[in-house]
């Protein structure tokens, strides 16, 4: 938005500022597009049932994580910061911050961060096969 008073730039418009210093820079290597930054909150050890394991995942501009699949475990992610796609078998779905994404056991999934800011989301799985203890 832009009128005589303010200039409001969305946070998906802003690029990021080129320089072989700078921290985006080495983001973009060739080959090296899987940066990311896993926090364990709670491992199945630590609970009660021993079926739940919970995290909070940072994908850095412009990268995405090695992508997995859990034929044990259903998994719910949730986005906190930022945009980006989940592929799901090779089917794309835009999400954003604010949104919960559902993913049935099974299959192979990654999630891509194409914009120049960071995208944060919360996970959590539980293991549907195992009994509660």
């Amino acid at each position: 938005m832009q009128d005589e008073k303010v200039i409001l730039t969305a946070a998906n418009e802003l690029k990021v500022t080129e320089g072989g210093s700078a921290f985006a820079s080495l983001l973009r290597e060739k080959g090296d597009e899987i940066r990311r930054d896993v926090f364990m909150l709670l491992n199945p050890d630590q609970s009660t049932s021993g079926r739940i394991q919970a995290g909070y995942t940072i994908v850095y501009p412009r990268c995405s994580t090695r992508g997995h699949d859990h034929a044990d475990r259903e998994e719910v992610y949730y986005f906190v910061k930022g945009s980006g796609v989940m592929v799901v078998d090779g089917q794309e779905y835009a999400v954003t911050a604010g949104d919960t994404f559902y993913l049935r056991p099974g299959p192979f999934h990654t999630t891509r961060n194409p914009n120049d800011f960071p995208l944060e989301f919360f996970w959590i799985t539980i293991n549907v096969e195992d009994q509660p203890k």
